[in-house]
């Protein structure tokens, strides 16, 4: 046997060889800004320690790191002297001793976002780019499942058919004939066809393999037919019966050995290929502004002992905060109302108490509205269900009453959010109370596993910065931040609400 040399790679290699390329110095990019910012990170861990909070992942830390790397760019390179750090001028990546009044800030922005809670966080690495998601294609054609057609879509979940549950098996599973003729004959397609796994029903009648090439109807009396496990003929005797349903053909086979009459007949084990799509997004800023007299911050600071600016940081900064977590969470509960896109309206839960009732078990019915809501999503998508619920206030009461199934957040009642947060969990579902949706209002969605596969990404660009404090010659200060993220909503299905009455 002679083999021929190829020298030359060709298109398709050329574009995966270049991918994998790009994919590699992508990474080796992020790990390099990780080591760049490593002192910042390590002061941010710091701080969440103190709260009781866990150390950041890596891929969260790798999303701080590309934030403050733009913060840093867009800063020095805009001429705005803006800065990311209040402390003293040698605040470079390699010696930073203290970040200052904005440390609880960057911390809340980055890694305490509630959006981190219920969004998938991708970075953007400059104002205008692109978020990604992936979509599974059918390899090779099987059993009506075209090639090139998907069967796991970012957008609209997984193919609904029979024979879609069976493409990474040794399974085909395929419609065949008419109901209604005195005999049907059908043929498998990939072969051989493995002895005894043969099993045909149209919803009444059922055709079993005995294992000998014989099949056996479960209706006394009929002869049912055969099954050529070489040549995949099937022969079949039909009943009399009135049966609706077109029959559906099962079967086992050996892909180790198939031989197909097909005349492009699947390979031994089928296969997937991956379409990665990217999208436009643009960042939106949140800029804002405050002014104040050095009198006033000089008597706060004779009277009480207080800095002024630290307290207008700390303050905007979470208005900020308040502001990027709304904007995204508005866009998931207009996806989750969209009736046409979205999952749909679970039922609404009445919290009257029935005669005979007492409210302490009526309460607990919530739970299963709950649960319905992450059965629709499931249902619409086939790809998973509730992960998190957001919730209006009223809402919100009747779950904190819902113990022991729902666990709060420790420190729940001795801190003091501004706008949505985290109140614990239902039932292992993640739960946010918001009282800027309707106080009887709220929805369920699936948070995805990866950005590659995911209801909604938020893609921070610049975590926080702010001017430099200036004070004019009428003794006023000036101080200015800015905050920066894309939003984008993949699939409307991962989202499904519903109201309560009478609480």
């Amino acid at each position: 046997m002679q083999y021929k040399k190829v020298n030359k790679m060709n298109e398709k290699d050329k574009l995966n060889a270049l991918v994998e390329a790009r994919l590699k110095a992508y990474e080796s990019s992020g790990d390099s800004l990780m080591n760049d910012w490593a002192p910042v990170i390590g002061k941010i861990n710091e701080h969440r320690k103190t709260k009781g909070e866990a150390p950041l992942d890596k891929v969260t830390a790798r999303n701080v790191a590309i934030c403050l790397e733009n913060a840093s760019m867009d800063s020095a390179l805009g001429g705005r002297g803006g800065q990311l750090f209040e402390t003293t001028p040698n605040t470079t990546s390699s010696n930073i001793a203290f970040l200052g009044v904005q440390l609880p800030i960057i911390s809340a922005l980055l890694p305490s976002l509630v959006l981190n809670e219920i969004a998938t966080v991708q970075a953007l690495d400059r104002r205008s780019g692109s978020v990604f998601y992936l979509d599974a294609i059918y390899g090779e054609t099987k059993d009506g499942n075209p090639q090139g057609n998907k069967f796991i879509d970012a957008k609209f979940g997984h193919a609904r058919s029979a024979s879609a549950r069976t493409y990474a098996s040794q399974i085909s599973r395929i419609n065949v004939g008419a109901v209604g003729q005195s005999t049907l004959v059908a043929t498998a397609t990939i072969l051989p066809v493995l002895a005894g796994s043969v099993r045909i029903t149209d919803g009444t009648e059922v055709w079993i393999d005995n294992g000998l090439g014989g099949l056996t109807s479960n209706i006394s009396g009929y002869t049912a037919g055969t099954i050529n496990y070489v040549t995949g003929g099937i022969y079949l005797a039909w009943t009399s019966h009135t049966a609706t349903n077109q029959p559906t053909l099962q079967y086992t086979y050996n892909y180790q050995s198939e031989t197909s009459p097909n005349a492009a007949p699947p390979p031994d084990v089928t296969s997937v290929t991956f379409n990665l799509y990217a999208e436009a997004l643009t960042a939106i800023d949140f800029p804002i502004q405050t002014k104040y007299t050095m009198a006033a911050a000089l008597d706060l600071k004779k009277a009480h002992g207080m800095d002024l600016e630290s307290e207008i940081v700390r303050l905007l900064g979470g208005e900020v905060k308040f502001e990027i977590d709304h904007y995204g969470i508005d866009l998931m509960y207009n996806a989750a109302t969209d009736l046409y896109n979205g999952a749909g309206q679970g039922t609404q839960f009445n919290a009257t108490v029935g005669s005979g009732q007492e409210f302490v078990w009526r309460k607990f019915q919530f739970i299963n509205n709950v649960l319905e809501l992450s059965n629709l999503i499931f249902n619409k998508t086939l790809r998973g269900a509730a992960t998190f619920i957001v919730a209006g206030n009223n809402v919100s009461r009747l779950i904190r009453q819902l113990k022991p199934e729902f666990v709060p957040v420790a420190g729940l009642n001795t801190m003091t959010p501004l706008g949505p947060h985290k109140i614990g969990t239902l039932d292992g579902i993640i739960v946010i109370q918001d009282p800027f949706i309707d106080t009887n209002t709220y929805f369920a969605g699936y948070k995805g596993d990866s950005f590659l596969m995911s209801s909604f990404i938020y893609a921070p660009y610049i975590p926080l910065f702010s001017t430099p404090t200036l004070v004019t010659s009428d003794l006023v200060a000036q101080k200015g931040f800015m905050s920066s993220a894309g939003y984008k909503i993949i699939n409307p299905g991962l989202f499904a609400y519903s109201t309560i009455t009478g609480l």
